[in-house]
């Protein structure tokens, strides 16, 4: 397998991933997909971050490939994504975190 095919093929099985933590956290399967997408999505941004800037600085020599294009077009919108749905997602577990507390606190006065 070439270092071609090796980012493909990455690149695709995280973004799979990285889509099923996002369903899982907003359906509230699991207490740990949060932590778990926030270290996928920083990792994520490093290695599209140093890829964009090692094939397209400058100096580049080499030829525009398909992997180049989706993973250009990939960044924009996971860079959408990082942003928008995450603030979503937070604003979202704290309301519902702030909402919980505030039932419990209610139950335990009224006992």
């Amino acid at each position: 397998m070439n270092l071609y095919t090796f980012q493909s093929e990455l690149f695709k099985y995280t973004r799979f991933l990285m889509y099923f933590l996002y369903i899982v956290v907003a359906l509230g399967i699991s207490s740990s997909a949060p932590a778990y997408l926030e270290t996928l999505v920083y990792y994520t941004k490093l290695y599209v971050s140093l890829f964009l800037i090692v094939r397209f600085n400058p100096f580049r020599l080499t030829k525009f490939t398909p992997l180049d294009a989706k993973i250009a077009f990939n960044a924009g919108m996971f860079l959408l994504f990082a942003t928008a749905v995450n603030g979503i997602i937070g604003f979202y577990l704290n309301n519902m975190k702030i909402n919980v507390n505030t039932y419990m606190t209610a139950i335990r006065f009224h006992m």
